[in-house]
């Protein structure tokens, strides 16, 4: 199986390749327009053909109807006829009446004759049958009419009471030579036998095509299908078109009959008798030649299609010869083996191409020196850059970097974003794919600042400038210089921190106090976080300035900077605004934890001493505490509290918290 499979694929890959080449697509074009051209006249004909044989059936149906009405009329008619002479030979009613003249002709008419009293008793029957005469049948219908209407009359199907058969009788009324009514003759036919409906078998109407004969009171006289089991009533057709004949109606329909399909239909007044006559001929019958023609002209048609497709496949072979050596020597060209197309054809449109092409390489090569050239000169700037330079593809691949860049990052084109990607910081590496990546997409220049990890794991600040390079309009990549910007990012970072802390103790100065100050009074505003201040500066600072020295003073300043940073969380801020004056500002934390805060500050600070000449010298502080209150409307508000607080904690001795 897997033998097969390995066979089958280069097949299937050499039918996909010719099937997809120009050849292929114009042979299957070759095809689908036959096929296609084929189906249309095929649809034209059979739509054509249906209209004629539709229109040629009905001209067919309608001469037959005629056909079948004039004979049944015609076949009646006689009959009538035939029964008023011997009425009017039979002056006198009774029993062996019928026997006595020859009427041997009229048994090719009739199954048999019956003589009828004016008070509708059988009187004579002939041939002579048993138990006829003497009947009463007064409760038969065409009894009844007789009586009443005295004129030819052709009556419904009814069931012999004798024979047992299914049977119409015609009827001819008699007189007495005072003009009275005397009864009537009447012929039986047996609808069974009677010659009246076995011409319908010899109709041209084909194997499915029949006739049904009902009478006007809608009960079905002959219906072919059904000779053994046939229905009493026409409800049991379900034909649209026959209620409207029993109606009175004549002429031709098109209708769905159940299994049959579309039939045509025909009906006709069979008036003498006062029947209807329905001529049926399915559809599906009428098409049967007209599909099979279809059929063979089909056949044909795609035999010719069998015939003419190597043809065309030859032609198209032998027009496309000098594409194929088109694409040949342009393959060649490509590689590098001519310098021009050279093709022999008198194809006024291929020549065009083959000139227009050469014309179109020689330029080429021409830009291509050119371009090669201004590479060439491009690369040495860069180059000769001292900074790191660096050029990209529309993809973003770096296609090129400069010597310093090596030097620096360590890289090596070509190379993905993916790639050299994964050495930025973390922190920075999601905004700076982005905004490359939109460059990309945009055609825009990057500014970028971002850290990025060294092969050692050291951290390197770098700046980044690219600009979109663009060739008439046609983007083309990127290319861009990057700075080694660590030793300024440093040299930024403590200038920074320079101007918001004290250089003695490492606090934040009154600057930066202040700015911290302010963030966390606007938090308050927009959020109700709570923040603590502690305000306080050293008792008895001065002698130690005085005695000891500065020197004293500045290490008694650090000690309480210390203890400030025992106290305190990595959120809270300390803060020497000047001189002894110390501050802390502690974020989201209420009253009662403020105040244990600046208790232990204040038991620590009192606890600690410095030894200097064999004395021990100590501080303690005043301390006020206050937080924001509602109401406030600035951070002095807060700040005049803990001030005043301060101040109280002086006037009452000294070391002490005092809260505002």
């Amino acid at each position: 199986m897997v033998a097969s499979l390995t066979i089958l694929e280069p097949l299937t890959a050499a039918l996909r390749r010719h099937l997809l080449s120009l050849r292929g697509r114009l042979l299957l074009g070759v095809a689908a327009v036959w096929g296609l051209l084929c189906v249309m006249l095929l649809a034209f004909g059979w739509q054509s053909g249906t209209l004629l044989v539709e229109e040629s059936n009905r001209v067919h149906l309608r001469y037959e109807a005629e056909l079948v009405r004039n004979a049944i009329t015609q076949k009646i008619e006689q009959r009538l006829e035939a029964l008023e002479r011997l009425a009017d030979r039979l002056p006198r009613a009774a029993a062996g009446t019928l026997a006595e003249g020859n009427h041997e002709a009229l048994l090719t008419l009739f199954e048999g004759l019956v003589l009828v009293d004016a008070e509708n008793t059988v009187v004579d029957n002939w041939p002579g049958l048993a138990g006829r005469n003497g009947l009463d049948i007064s409760h038969r219908a065409y009894a009844r009419f007789m009586r009443h209407v005295q004129r030819p009359h052709v009556s419904d199907p009814f069931i012999g009471i004798v024979s047992g058969k299914p049977m119409v009788m015609m009827l001819v009324p008699r007189r007495d030579a005072q003009g009275r009514y005397a009864g009537f003759l009447g012929g039986l036919v047996e609808i069974e036998r009677s010659e009246l409906f076995e011409d319908f078998k010899r109709l041209r109407l084909g194997d499915a095509g029949h006739v049904v004969v009902t009478t006007a009171s809608g009960r079905l006289l002959y219906h072919p299908g059904q000779r053994d089991d046939r229905p009493d009533s026409v409800d049991a057709l379900n034909d649209p078109g026959l209620d409207l004949a029993l109606l009175g109606w004549e002429g031709e329909t098109l209708e769905e009959t159940g299994q049959d399909g579309e039939t045509l239909k025909a009906y006709r007044q069979i008036w003498p008798a006062d029947w209807v006559v329905g001529i049926y001929l399915p559809m599906e019958q009428a098409y049967a030649p007209l599909a099979s023609v279809m059929k063979r002209i089909t056949q044909r048609a795609w035999w010719a299609l069998g015939l003419l497709l190597p043809l065309m496949g030859a032609l198209i072979w032998l027009t496309l010869r000098p594409l194929t050596r088109l694409a040949q020597q342009i393959k060649e060209l490509s590689l590098g083996r001519r310098r021009e197309l050279v093709i022999p054809t008198r194809m006024t449109e291929l020549r065009r191409v083959v000139d227009i092409f050469n014309e179109l390489e020689q330029q080429r090569l021409q830009s291509l020196g050119d371009l090669q050239q201004r590479e060439a000169f491009l690369r040495g700037i860069l180059d000769a850059s001292p900074q790191g330079m660096f050029v990209t593809d529309t993809r973003g691949r770096l296609t090129f970097v400069n010597e310093t860049l090596k030097e620096l990052l360590n890289i090596t084109p070509p190379i993905r974003l993916t790639a050299w990607a994964q050495r930025i910081h973390e922190a920075d590496r999601t905004p700076m794919i982005e905004a490359w990546r939109a460059s990309l997409l945009e055609h825009q220049d990057v500014v970028r600042q971002f850290r990025y990890i060294d092969e050692h794991g050291e951290t390197l600040w770098l700046d980044v400038h690219t600009n979109a390079i663009h060739v008439e309009g046609e983007f083309i990549g990127l290319v861009g210089a990057v700075r080694d910007i660590t030793q300024r990012q440093h040299e930024d970072a403590l200038r920074r921190w320079e101007a918001e802390h004290d250089p003695l103790t490492g606090l934040l100065n009154r600057r930066g106090f202040e700015r911290r100050l302010e963030e966390a009074f606007a938090a308050w505003e927009k959020a109700d976080t709570p923040s603590a201040l502690l305000l306080f500066d050293l008792d008895h600072f001065k002698p130690i300035n005085d005695e000891g020295g500065h020197a004293l003073g500045d290490s008694m300043l650090r000690q309480v900077a210390d203890a400030m940073g025992a106290v305190t969380r990595s959120s809270d801020h300390a803060a020497r605004q000047g001189g002894d004056e110390f501050a802390m500002l502690l974020p989201g934390c209420e009253w009662p934890r403020a105040m244990r805060i600046a208790e232990a500050l204040r038991a620590r600070i009192e606890a600690n001493g410095l030894e200097h000449r064999g004395k021990t010298w100590r501080v303690t502080v005043s301390i006020g505490v206050s937080t924001f209150q509602r109401g406030d409307q600035a951070v002095e508000n807060a700040v005049r509290r803990a001030d005043a607080a301060s101040y109280r904690a002086k006037a009452q001795g000294r070391n002490a918290v005092i809260s505002a």
